[in-house]
This record gives structure tokens, sequence and C-alpha cells, in this order.
């Protein structure tokens, strides 16, 4: 066999070789605390792990599709920095074959980029995966500690309003109502109350979570009946502590504070997005039951009124229909007392 048909034959079984191992990797969510992603055609008996990182981060691999989990906390990964997934063939030893691919989550945000530190990756197999993560809250409305979201509530009923990012971005961020509605009304306005008598300043008992307590509310409805009332707020999203704004109302609004006017807490974090949560419940108003002019002479009371006087007229009638047969049995003694007293005087006369 010729030198050159032998090394023509090496390099093809070579490229074969590996092109038998080729797998691939899909990110499949990456918050502050995970990652998990999808490996395909990778190999039995074969791990992938966090370049530089501990045993911990260390999982067996599968030729079928496998699911991977990796927390961020055991390998001591910080979040929005990059970093290489390494898919080695064998376990006990590495080849030119094992595939690096970098990857970074990142928050939808303009102030952070990932173009250098993917560029100075040494060995990129696949390419550079970056995944957006935006964090995400709800609003919530309780009445008495039970959620009425979607419900209804009466006029008169005390309300709690809470906002609250999602747990697995509590540890790293914090929330901020800059702009609120209550359907027409507008209730919160650069982070504070328009009108604290309708709707205090919010609260922050937590870093990422906002509490309110104000009375039910509702816009005017001349029709009466319920009226459906959708709150909503815009949130400004911070890493870190979120700075309170000072109201002109004397006291402290958790959102961004006005360029020139009032000047930011040194230990605060700067904005870096915007988020909208929201609810609806319907505001219900009791019924009053008002006496017409035609009805002056009519009276007009509540049930347990008229109970009170039935009773009473009952018990009035009883007492009368005693009094009664009482004063008749009186009146037939003293009839049969008079009658026999006359009957005896006719005796006497007879004899």
């Amino acid at each position: 066999m010729e030198p050159i048909t032998t090394l023509v034959i090496f390099a093809v079984l070579a490229a074969l070789g590996q092109a038998q191992f080729a797998p691939t990797l899909t990110v499949n969510s990456c918050t502050a605390s995970k990652l998990q992603l999808t490996l395909e055609n990778a190999a039995d008996g074969g791990i992938i792990y966090i370049q530089g990182q501990t045993s911990a981060c260390k999982q067996t691999t599968s030729s079928a599709s496998t699911v991977h989990e990796f927390d961020f906390a055991s390998c001591g990964i910080s979040w929005a920095s990059s970093f290489k997934m390494i898919v080695q063939k064998k376990a006990l030893y590495q080849t030119g074959d094992d595939k690096q691919i970098p990857i970074m989550c990142i928050m939808d945000l303009t102030d952070l980029t990932v173009a250098n530190n993917l560029n100075a990756l040494d060995k990129d197999d696949d390419a550079g995966q970056n995944l957006t993560v935006k964090p995400t809250a709800s609003m919530k409305l309780y009445r008495s500690g039970i959620d009425i979201g979607g419900g209804s509530v009466q006029l008169t009923d005390s309300l709690t309003m809470s906002i609250e990012l999602d747990a697995e971005f509590q540890a790293d961020f914090d929330i901020v109502a800059r702009e609120c509605t209550a359907s027409t009304i507008n209730i919160i306005s650069a982070s504070c109350a328009a009108d604290t008598e309708l709707f205090p300043d919010f609260t922050k008992p937590a870093q990422g979570y906002l509490a309110n307590n104000f009375g039910a509310f509702r816009t005017t409805d001349l029709n009466g009946g319920s009226v459906a009332m959708t709150f909503s707020c815009t949130l400004t999203v911070c890493q870190g502590s979120c700075a309170a704004a000072t109201c002109s109302n004397g006291g402290s609004g958790y959102g961004r504070k006005k360029r020139g006017i009032m000047k930011r807490q040194a230990d605060a974090a700067p904005a870096i997005d915007d988020i909208s949560v929201g609810t609806t419940v319907t505001i219900a108003a009791e019924e009053v039951i008002l006496q017409t002019p035609d009805e002056d002479t009519d009276v007009c009371m509540n049930r347990g009124g008229f109970v009170a006087v039935l009773i009473i007229t009952i018990i009035v009638l009883v007492i009368s229909l005693v009094i009664a047969v009482y004063m008749g049995r009186k009146y037939h003694e003293k009839k049969d007392a008079l009658s026999k007293l006359n009957g005896g005087m006719t005796s006497v006369a007879m004899g």
C-alpha cells in the first residue's frame, strides 16, 4: 500500500471518528440560581461539567436526549458571567473530541454586554449561547388574608395589595412601583402616592416585595351596581436594593428619583429595567332602600325590626286574649251568683 493512500485512509478514519461524537447542547432556562439544558447525541458514560468547578458540577451523559440542571451556588458561578460547559466523551480522560461550549446567562438589560467575555474564550467548539432572562413579578389583592384577585368585594372592605418578584429573582434584584393606576385613576406617580387618602405610599417589607393597605374604591358609576377595577403598575427593577424616593407628602416611595430634584442614596443600585404587573377585582356597593315621597305613611324597616314588631304584636294579642277570657269567666261567675241569689229570694217570698 502506498504511503499516500495510507495517510488518506487514516485521515478518513479520524474524520469519521470525530464525526461520531457531535453532541448538541441547548440552554432551556437560566435563572439567578440554576442552569437547565438539554444534551443530545452525547456518549454513554461520558460526562458534562462546568470547567474549573468542583465535582458538584459534574454529571454523567447519555447518547439519548437528556436534561441536566446545574446549581450556580454549588458550582460557584456568578450570574451574568461567562463560563465553559464541557461535554466529554470519556469520563476518565480528555481528548480533542471533547466539546467546549461558552455560555452566559444575562438579563434583558441594555447596560450588560457579553461580546468581550465570549471572545476571550480560547476554544469555541459550538457558537456561544447567551440566554436572555427578563425578571418576572406578580400583583395580588387580599381581603382578610384571602386572595380576591378576579373576585368581588364590597366598597366598604379593606384591601391589601402585594407586588413580589418571583422567587428566583429575589436574592439579586429589587423592585419599586414607578407608575400605578386603578382603571382610569392615577394612584402612584414618580413612585409617590397621588392621593394618600385614597391609596398611600408603598412600603417595602423585604427586598423584591412591596405592600400597601387601602380601602376599596372605584370609579364613579351613576348607574350603581358593580364596577370592575383593573389595578396595574409599571415596576422598575434594580440590581441589589432600589432607592426610596422622598415624596412631597413627607413619605418615602420606592422608585426612581427625579433627576435634579432628588438625590439618589449612596448604597442604592441603579435602575436597569421596567416590567408590568396587574390584577382585576370587582367592587360592589351595598344596596340602600330609600323611602319615596308617595310612601310617607308607610313604615320602612329592615328585617330585624319587622320580626321584633311582629313578636310584640303577637304578645299583645295573646295578653288581650287572656284578659278577655279572664273577664268572660268573671262575668259568667257573677251572673251565676246573681241568678242563685234571685232564686233564693223568690222561694222565701212564696213561703
